[in-house]
């Protein structure tokens, strides 16, 4: 995945502002390319780069705020592709080309190995999630060294998580180097018709990629 800016060059603060107070809708976001983070000051800063690059934790955004934000990406790729004479709806599907929404619903083999790549680990997570499995899940998860407290709380979370639906994810590169690797994979879910966004740490362990609760 290339290199971010560490602000979003599309999108401006005012703009999230605007798109934050206007009157919510119903979430159908799958692809907002806006990560939320929460600096050490308790201000929060709205990028399309790794918290952690600002010394920052990520905070889940609204599903409101989520389908506005697409929706100006959207437009935003349209007038650009008219305005340079290139096809719309080219521009919308290079818009959502890290969207996992098409995923298949077959998890890989546990012979298989780990995720090699931040996508195939978001293809894993959809698949299992489908399958409503929740042992499948469990298996892109970081449990290393993990207290049996911890580890009984995540698991919980796991089993809610299983009897969703994932709409959509989408990887944000961490860009912590080579050595530590990894990111934040946003993941847009739905529970019986309401909405939910939230965000997992992507973590890389011997060239294996696993989730943790970011």
């Amino acid at each position: 995945m290339q290199a971010r800016t560490p602000l979003l060059a599309s999108l401006t603060a005012a703009t999230v502002l605007a798109l934050a107070t206007s009157v919510p809708r119903p979430a159908e976001a799958t692809s907002t390319g806006v990560l939320r983070c929460e600096l050490p000051d308790g201000t929060t800063l709205y990028t399309n780069q790794g918290c952690r690059n600002f010394g920052a934790r990520s905070a889940p955004i609204t599903a409101e705020l989520a389908n506005r934000i697409v929706a100006e990406r959207r437009l935003e790729a349209r007038l650009g592709a008219i305005r340079g004479g290139s096809d719309p709806t080219l521009a919308l599907d290079a818009l959502e080309a890290d969207n996992v929404a098409a995923a298949p619903s077959i998890r890989r083999e546990v012979a298989a190995g780990c995720a090699r790549t931040p996508a195939q680990l978001a293809r894993d997570l959809q698949a299992s999630v489908a399958m409503g499995d929740v042992n499948r899940v469990a298996e892109s998860f970081d449990w290393q060294g993990m207290p049996n407290r911890d580890a009984q709380r995540v698991m919980d979370g796991l089993v809610r998580i299983a009897e969703r639906e994932v709409v959509g994810a989408e990887y944000f590169d961490g860009d912590l180097g080579p050595t530590t690797g990894g990111g934040v994979l946003q993941v847009t879910f739905r529970a019986g018709g309401a909405p939910l966004i939230d965000d997992f740490e992507v973590i890389r362990t011997s060239d294996c990629y696993f989730l943790r609760y970011a």
